[in-house]
């Protein structure tokens, strides 16, 4: 029988951890003395060494407690390892996406290009809105549909987040959709509709001016060309509210396969 410190500095794993383990039912001495003392068996080496080799392949304490508690069958442990498995290669996809922003940011300061706006990557979170769609010739015919989808709505509503959805923009044949963030379905007229907008990951970034209006849009797809990103819906814009004008530029993306194959 080892006591703890002596077992401690057998496995190397500090006393304060050999007791925690004890707390949560993970690893308990096999003796415990009227003074309190914790005695652990040789055997318990091959047990901690398997907390620690469960560990180290990204299971949480619990999940270990489980397999342990529960006797796991060989089938149960590959099923959470494979949970595992999946999950890491989420995340190394993750930091391999984020690398190659950095890569592009650091090739644009190291041309001595002006850096981006701050772009930001996003899950936008689903919504209820009213909106109303229709071709325009100009960008700025979209300010009429908004007129229009306001005198649709009930006339008692507090101000709600505005916004366009751009669906296609070839010149003199802008598909257009003018919407207005709402609580929930609601009553409209005319040729307003209400729809949920699904949650989408997006490249976000804000710009305030009309003049900054096409170099915002210039800098966000030369950013997602650089970051293997692509286009993979309409683009949004949301107007935000404020003393001064500005609007969030919204490209919904997905990877490009070139781009990773490459």
């Amino acid at each position: 029988m080892y006591r703890i410190g002596e077992f401690s500095q057998l496995s190397q794993v500090p006393i304060r951890t050999l007791r925690y383990y004890d707390q949560i039912g993970l690893l308990v001495p096999a003796q415990v003395s009227r003074s309190r003392y914790r005695g652990y068996a040789a055997e318990q080496l091959a047990e901690l060494n398997r907390i620690l080799a469960l560990k180290d392949l990204g299971l949480s304490l619990d999940e270990i407690r489980a397999l342990c508690r529960d006797a796991a069958s060989v089938s149960d442990l590959r099923t959470l390892l494979a949970r595992k498995h999946a999950d890491l290669g989420e995340r190394i996809a993750a930091d391999r996406r984020r690398l190659v922003r950095l890569a592009a940011r650091l090739a644009a300061l190291d041309h001595d290009r002006a850096p981006w706006p701050e772009i930001a990557i996003r899950a936008t979170a689903p919504c209820w809105i009213a909106s109303l769609r229709a071709t325009l010739r100009r960008h700025d015919d979209c300010e009429q549909l908004h007129d229009e989808l306001a005198r649709s709505l009930p006339e008692r509503r507090a101000p709600h987040q505005r916004g366009a959805i751009w669906h296609a923009c070839a010149s003199g044949d802008i598909d257009c959709e003018a919407f207005e963030v709402i609580a929930g379905p609601i009553a409209v007229a005319g040729r307003a509709r209400v729809r949920l907008l699904p949650a989408r990951q997006v490249a976000a970034l804000v710009y305030r001016d009309d003049a900054d209006y096409l170099p915002a849009y210039r800098a966000m797809r030369s950013w997602l060309a650089e970051s293997g990103l692509v286009v993979a819906g309409a683009k949004r814009e949301l107007f935000l509210r404020g003393d001064r004008a500005a609007t969030e530029l919204q490209f919904p993306i997905a990877r490009n396969r070139a781009h990773r194959a490459a």
